[in-house]
């Protein structure tokens, strides 16, 4: 398929679109933009950014990714996510410099983007484990939250490491603005009231869930208005020195090439990178989760795309890097949401806010904006899972606890690193000893299991090794040990059968070991024979000469093996007692 005919299917939401759809999706992006003004503030806040930044954040990428995207109801924007990896790649910069670094990291990460998915590179999707996404995520909001006390209780927090800013948020603590801290964890309470209390108590009053929740998503945007309304009317900048948004133009985003440097460009090039995978795999999850409920599919090659473009319109309007939101993509689909245009609404009534709304909301305390942020945070911590993954698998469990405090010692960019590599470690620490067992057979059936586990039919010349793993480099050793282990310990063995069900790849480093195997054998007397190989891998060994020197034979089945090695009864014994008429 080409990449015209790629972009071409992801408007196939356009078959059967209705007026009655178009309603539905103006609604839908008018409830979206109450949701999304808050939002670009209090993530442009968290990015260590100017407003303005977060409001151009929320307006051109969306346009983009309507166009390139496959997901109906993804709100591509601002994020806290990428916006605390933002303020952690710019901040090594003068002030004055980090507008456009942001918009430099956004680009360069739209343009990885772009290239991973005209290369069809979706299958980064699956990279990361779901373990080690989860508890990055969850150390990330650990860190946002801790991060956002400084504007909740208005005092100085220098330091990106969570160890850093603790340690100064205790030395500064008798420095707190006790107005800002009202605001602040006054919005935490009313919000956490909004979404629990009073929703339960509409839904007790035979409210639908679905109106219920509308009061819990417009309650930020009502909360922001009345803390700028109270702010402004009893003067609190003035007479408490209360930390406020400040002027707010009434501009719509400029479009204009992020210059700079080339040092500067190289950089960024690494945090633009993280930040490219982090958005992507955070927005296709987001996306599939969602599209799976109404039955429809997320293509994530279509996904690197759109949020490729969403990134580069971002790096072209002075934004910062951008992905997919769960909050506001949920709301989406709440509210019925139909097709992309809802993205391309709601941008288009915040280019409206941003000329009529936001410069009136100068006073608007800060305090207030970490508050939005710190409470919705609290639905990203989830040691739940990493508890039930500690149940399940150990391994996982530490790969993902390693990722989780990598972030909070480390920082966030440093926490993808170390999930990953702590993944790869893992993962080939458990393929360089495969899985093998020795199975014989039910007797009286065409089944094989394991020997040690079942009772089973077994022959002292003929031996089954069942290999539940593919076989590469990093294994092809274990594999000759294990077959020498056999051999002494049966040494009546004259045939020894490779049960390869679960075989999906065989590299020339494990091939070399097979004919090795296979020579050894044949030096003491002993046939090698596979069986159950899979068709693919089959095709690969006939294009080597291993097949040639086999001594043995390939079997469809394990049952067929057995059934043309084993030794033929021996009747004789049983003469005496047939009776012969």
């Amino acid at each position: 398929m080409s990449f015209r005919d790629r972009l071409l299917e992801n408007y196939q939401w356009l078959n059967g679109y209705k007026t009655s759809d178009l309603t539905g999706d103006l609604i839908s992006a008018l409830v979206l933009s109450f949701l999304l003004i808050p939002q670009s503030l209090a993530y442009a806040l968290l990015a260590g950014l100017p407003p303005q930044v977060g409001i151009s954040a929320a307006i051109a990428p969306a346009i983009a990714y309507s166009f390139f995207g496959s997901s109906r109801v993804l709100s591509v924007g601002p994020v806290a996510m990428t916006s605390i990896l933002t303020v952690a790649a710019i901040s090594q910069f003068p002030e004055e410099f980090r507008v456009v670094s942001a918009a430099m990291l956004a680009f360069m990460s739209g343009v990885f983007l772009m290239i991973l998915g005209v290369l069809r590179g979706g299958a980064l999707a699956t990279f990361f484990s779901r373990p080690v996404v989860s508890a990055y995520i969850t150390g990330a909001a650990i860190l946002i939250i801790v991060s956002q006390l400084k504007h909740v209780f208005q005092v100085d927090m220098p330091g990106r490491k969570i160890s850093e800013m603790l340690a100064s948020f205790w030395d500064n603590k008798g420095n707190s603005v006790a107005i800002a801290m009202y605001f602040g964890l006054g919005t935490i309470i009313l919000l956490w009231a909004v979404n629990k209390p009073l929703y339960n108590t509409l839904r007790r009053m035979h409210i639908r869930k679905k109106k219920a929740k509308y009061v819990g998503n417009i309650s930020p945007l009502i909360l922001v208005v009345a803390a700028t309304i109270f702010s402004t009317y009893f003067a609190f900048h003035q007479k408490f020195n209360l930390a406020i948004v400040g002027e707010i133009p009434a501009t719509l985003p400029d479009f204009a090439f992020p210059v700079a440097a080339w040092e500067h460009w190289e950089t960024l090039i690494l945090s633009a990178f993280i930040i490219a995978l982090v958005g992507f795999v955070d927005s296709v999850s987001v996306g599939q989760t969602l599209a799976a409920k109404k039955r429809h599919r997320v293509d994530p090659d279509k996904e690197l795309l759109g949020t490729g473009a969403a990134n580069i319109a971002a790096g072209l309007t002075g934004a910062y890097p951008v992905a997919g939101s769960l909050s506001r993509s949920a709301l989406n689909h709440a509210t019925g949401a139909k097709s992309p245009l809802v993205g391309l609404m709601a941008a288009l009534l915040m280019a409206l806010a941003a000329l009529t709304v936001m410069p009136l909301l100068e006073n608007l305390p800060l305090a207030v904006l970490a508050g939005l942020i710190i409470y919705s945070c609290f639905s990203l911590l989830n040691f739940k899972e990493i508890w039930r993954t500690w149940c399940y698998s150990k391994a996982d469990a530490l790969t993902a606890i390693g990722a989780l405090f990598a972030v909070l010692l480390l920082g966030v960019q440093y926490g993808v690193l170390v999930g990953t590599v702590l993944s790869m470690i893992f993962h080939i620490r458990l393929t360089l000893k495969p899985h093998t067992v020795e199975v014989g057979r039910f007797i009286g059936t065409e089944h094989y299991r394991d020997a040690d586990r079942f009772d089973v039919e077994e022959f002292d010349e003929i031996k089954t090794l069942r290999i539940d793993e593919s076989l590469y480099f990093a294994n092809a050793r274990f594999l000759e040990d294990t077959v020498a282990q056999l051999i002494v310990k049966y040494p009546q063995m004259k045939d020894l059968v490779l049960m390869c069900p679960a075989v999906n790849r065989i590299d020339a480093s494990a091939l070399e070991s097979l004919t090795e195997i296979n020579q050894r054998l044949k030096n003491l007397d002993i046939n090698l024979h596979i069986s159950e190989i899979h068709s693919h891998v089959m095709d690969r060994l006939h294009r080597s000469n291993f097949l040639e020197k086999l001594t043995g034979k390939v079997f469809m089945s394990q049952h067929e093996a057995i059934e043309a090695l084993r030794p033929e009864p021996d009747w004789s014994q049983y003469s005496d007692h047939i009776d012969m008429h």
